[in-house]
C-alpha cells in the first residue's frame, strides 16, 4: 500500500473520539512548558539587551577595545534587528523542542495505540516483540541520541548561512524524529530481526512517510496535536510490511 491509502486510513481511525482526546495531553504539556520559558526568560533578555543598547553599552564587547563595532551595534535597527532575530529564531526552536518533547511523551502512549490499530485492523496478525525489551532497545536510542548529537555540532556553523540554515537546523531534529518514531513502533510490533528486515528493505518509504510527517510536524500548533496520528501512520506500515513478509 502506498502512503496516500495509508495517511487516509489513519486519519479516518485518528478522528475518534479516544485518539483525539489522546492527542490533547502532548499538545497541552510542550505548549505550556516550551511557551512560558520562551517567553518569560526571552522577554527578560531581549529587555536587557535593549536597555544595555540605549546606554551605549554592548554585552560582552569592551567599548574602549572596539569603539566602531560598539557605535554600530548601539543604533536603533541593530536592537530592532536582535529582537526580531531572536524572537524567530526563538520561535523555530521552541517548534522544534515542542516536537521532540510532545514525541517522547506520546511515546509512552504508544502500546496503547498499537494496540488499538490491531484490535480493529489486524487482529489475526501476531504480536513478536518479546525480545524487544527497553533493555533490548537502549543500544539503540543510545545511538540515536549520539548520532543527534553529533549532527547539532556539525550543524552549528551552518545556522549562521542564510538558506542553509534551515536545513542545518531541520537536520539533526529530523534523524532523530526519523529513528526514534521507528523504533518507538516498531519495537511494539515487531522482533529485532523483523525490524531490521523491513526497515532496511522499506527504508524509501518510511523515509517518505517520515519526512511527510515532520513536515507537518512544523507547523506550530498543528504539529503537536497529531503526535498520535503519527503513530497511527507509522502503526499501519509496520503491520502491513510484516504481514506482507511473513506471507
Amino acid at each position: 500500500m502506498t502512503l496516500l491509502p495509508i495517511l487516509q486510513k489513519s486519519f479516518r481511525d485518528f478522528k475518534s473520539p479516544w485518539f483525539l482526546s489522546l492527542s490533547l495531553l502532548p499538545f497541552v504539556v510542550t505548549l505550556i512548558l516550551f511557551g512560558y520559558l520562551w517567553l518569560h526568560f526571552g522577554s527578560d533578555l531581549v529587555t536587557q539587551v535593549g536597555v544595555d543598547l540605549d546606554a551605549g553599552r554592548v554585552p560582552f564587547i569592551d567599548p574602549e577595545a572596539h569603539p566602531w563595532l560598539t557605535a554600530v551595534l548601539t543604533f536603533s535597527l541593530f536592537k530592532w534587528l536582535f529582537a526580531f532575530f531572536f524572537y524567530l529564531v526563538g520561535g523555530v526552536a521552541v517548534i522544534l523542542f515542542s516536537v521532540l518533547i510532545a514525541t517522547v511523551v506520546i511515546g509512552f502512549f504508544t502500546p496503547m495505540i498499537v494496540k488499538k490499530i490491531h484490535q480493529k485492523h489486524y487482529p489475526a496478525f501476531r504480536f513478536t516483540n518479546d525480545d524487544f525489551t527497553f533493555l533490548a532497545s537502549l543500544p539503540y536510542y543510545l545511538k540515536i541520541i549520539t548520532v543527534f548529537i553529533l549532527l547539532g555540532f556539525i550543524a552549528l556553523p551552518l545556522l549562521f548561512v542564510p538558506a542553509l540554515n534551515f536545513i542545518a537546523i531541520n537536520l539533526p531534529f529530523y534523524y532523530l524524529f526519523h529513528y526514534f518514531m521507528l523504533l518507538d513502533v516498531g519495537s511494539n510490533i515487531v522482533s529485532k530481526n523483523e525490524f531490521r528486515v523491513i526497515t532496511k528493505k522499506y527504508k524509501n518509504l518510511f523515509r517518505t512517510t517520515t519526512a511527510t510527517l515532520y513536515a507537518i510536524s512544523l507547523i506550530p500548533v498543528l504539529g503537536l496535536f497529531l503526535q498520535v496520528f503519527y503513530v497511527i501512520v507509522l502503526a499501519h506500515e509496520f503491520f502491513e510490511k510484516a504481514i506482507q513478509e511473513r506471507s
